[in-house]
């Protein structure tokens, strides 16, 4: 009884285990990016690239990020990016299809 017991909990700590690395894996994945967060509505292109106007006010709920060549690229998971509109950040991500899945985002200051 004592070795089925034993097995058990081995057992369930290993599943335990494998929970939790299924968890930091979205943030092991995709490329580092840094560029700015936009809101959709605030995208305008400037000399044949992408920039960020926040005078333009957008309130829709659709994100992009626009990478420091100037490339829109529109987010996936806008959630991500809420309340960075108009801000530099450093983002992990990956393509989707046309739309890239953002797993990790952060704030850069000067933007």
């Amino acid at each position: 009884m004592k070795k089925i017991a034993g097995l058990l909990i081995l057992a369930l700590c290993s599943m335990a285990m494998l929970q939790a690395q299924d968890k930091d894996k979205d943030k092991s994945k995709g490329t580092e990016m840094t560029g700015m967060a936009c809101n959709a509505d605030n995208v305008v292109t400037t000399d044949g690239k992408a920039v960020c106007d926040e005078s333009k006010g957008g309130k829709g709920s659709d994100m992009v990020f626009i990478d420091d060549q100037g490339k829109a690229t529109k987010v996936a998971n806008p959630k991500k990016l809420k309340g960075m509109s108009g801000k530099k950040v450093k983002v992990k991500g990956e393509m989707k299809g046309e739309m890239m899945m953002v797993y990790d985002v952060e704030h850069l200051a000067g933007g």
